[in-house]
């Protein structure tokens, strides 16, 4: 139970919504997989204006978003983490961000400007709300996120409107640390195996040499 993904994104107010959408920072915890690719194609083009949401992907995971003037926190979290905390964690990133920045700071901001100053931040934000998730306290959304009445809640599979299938992929570093030295311990037998074979054949070719010279020179 678990927030695994994280950024801070925002629209430029020149452009039509969603042409063009600038992550200024982003972190994830001890994971990869391809979900900061489907964040930027898909997530960030659909998310609602000064509103939040939710979508969903199948009975895993799920993106929490939040909008307000032309800026989007959002996160990616298993589907078992609570979804008040959630949208207290946007809120709690929200604040600190805009109290670091100063409003003409954020608004021209390039893409992953604030990765280094503001990235370190947002992972311990991350850790914090886990370690935390289920403090009472943690669970009460906070008076200013009770403005916005409904959360818009769509499936991630049925956002893309091309109609292609949607995977998200979500692994741990340690899942992939065991399934590359397993990998290693594989393609190491393989050699030892491929060594053997050409050892073996070498000895066969040697023998047959020997007795094609002993027949041919001392019979």
């Amino acid at each position: 139970m678990s927030i695994i993904y994280s950024l801070i994104a925002r629209e430029d107010t020149e452009s039509g919504y969603g042409e063009n959408i600038h992550v200024l920072v982003e972190q994830s915890l001890d994971v990869v997989g391809n979900f900061p690719q489907i964040t930027r194609q898909e997530i960030l083009k659909k998310v609602p204006k000064n509103d939040r949401s939710i979508y969903k992907y199948k009975e895993k995971y799920v993106y929490h978003t939040m909008n307000e003037d032309s800026f989007t926190y959002l996160c990616l979290t298993d589907a078992s983490y609570p979804k008040r905390t959630a949208m207290n964690f946007l809120e709690d990133i929200k604040k600190t961000f805009n109290d670091k920045y100063s409003f003409d700071e954020r608004i021209k901001a390039i893409t992953f400007k604030m990765n280094d100053s503001f990235g370190s931040t947002l992972a311990n934000k991350m850790k914090y709300y886990n370690q935390n998730s289920l403090d009472p306290r943690m669970a009460r959304i906070k008076n200013e996120a009770q403005a916005t009445l409904g959360i818009m809640e769509g499936n991630l599979e049925s956002v893309n409107e091309r109609g292609e299938k949607l995977e998200l992929l979500v692994k741990s570093t340690n899942t992939l640390n065991i399934e590359s030295s397993g990998l290693k311990g594989r393609a190491t037998a393989l050699k030892d195996k491929q060594r053997k074979e050409w050892l073996l054949r070498s000895v066969i070719i040697g023998a047959v040499g020997v007795v094609i010279i002993y027949f041919v020179f001392f019979r």
